[in-house]
């Protein structure tokens, strides 16, 4: 019995849990088309942003960025429901078009779609864009990346691999996914990772071991959706430790029942 129980706590302590749809509102972009999805449920609605803004960073606004060193470089504020709030910055693209935020800093990948590509930090509104590593996708185009609130690590996708990053650059993991290129949220509420597919109405819910825990389709979310990322929240799923001690008060209470068993025998 106590073998199960610590078995159960062990599961409990790493396990991300699985939904039949996010539970938070995951935000998605098409910079090709000026469009921003917000997903609730599997219920998908639109907003009208500007050409080229892909890479976002949510918090209670949303600042999307210019996918594009084209030229002139804005970022610019929207509201969590899509509407602009007219603030704007100038700063530097670097051919970006998944982002991610811990909160106080924005990261994303510069020189999108190839077999290497950059990781840079910048802040909230994208502006103090700074080189950090780079990550190898081993030949195939590497376009996602987020970050892990539980882990303070970043984790990247490409078209057949998801890896995890420190913020030092050293990679810790991987695991092989379903396939296709597209962005990569996580969310926190679940302590899971949500992979959006290009082109497509498939979400897929996987841990952070690798499980593919659920495959979610939502209507008219099919676009050139290269950004995904929902808000950033404290983590809702107990700390190991919170969960370690919820097994060692089932632990007790398993040994307080046999003692009192022998009581009763004796």
């Amino acid at each position: 019995m106590f073998k199960q129980i610590a078995g159960l706590v062990a599961t409990l302590a790493m396990a991300g849990i699985a939904h039949a749809v996010p539970v938070q509102t995951l935000y998605v972009t098409n910079g090709d088309a000026g469009r921003l999805a917000m997903v609730n449920g599997t219920t998908v609605t639109t907003a009208n942003t500007f050409v080229r803004g892909y890479p976002l960073a949510v918090r209670n606004t949303i600042w999307l960025g210019d996918y594009s060193a084209s030229g002139p470089d804005l970022s610019r504020e929207y509201t969590l429901g899509g509407a602009a709030t007219g603030n704007t910055t100038a700063y530097t693209a670097v051919d970006s078009v998944d982002g991610a935020s811990n909160g106080a800093v924005n990261y994303t990948l510069g020189h999108a779609f190839y077999g290497t590509a950059t990781v840079y930090s910048a802040n909230t509104d994208w502006t103090g864009m700074t080189a950090m590593f780079d990550v190898d996708g081993s030949g195939n185009g590497v376009t996602g990346i987020t970050f892990d609130s539980a882990s303070n690590n970043l984790w990247i996708s490409d078209e057949a691999q998801m890896y995890e990053y420190t913020l030092g650059g050293t990679l810790i993991s991987s695991f092989s996914h379903a396939g296709d290129r597209g962005s990569l949220a996580y969310e926190g509420a679940t302590d899971t990772l949500w992979f959006v597919a290009n082109s497509s109405d498939t979400l897929r819910q996987y841990s952070t071991a690798g499980v593919l825990l659920d495959t979610v389709t939502a209507p008219g979310l099919a676009s050139n959706n290269w950004g995904a990322e929902f808000a950033q929240v404290s983590n809702a799923v107990p700390e190991p430790g919170s969960v370690a001690l919820f097994g060692l008060g089932l632990l007790g209470f398993a040994a307080s029942r046999r003692q009192l068993a022998k009581n009763k025998n004796a």
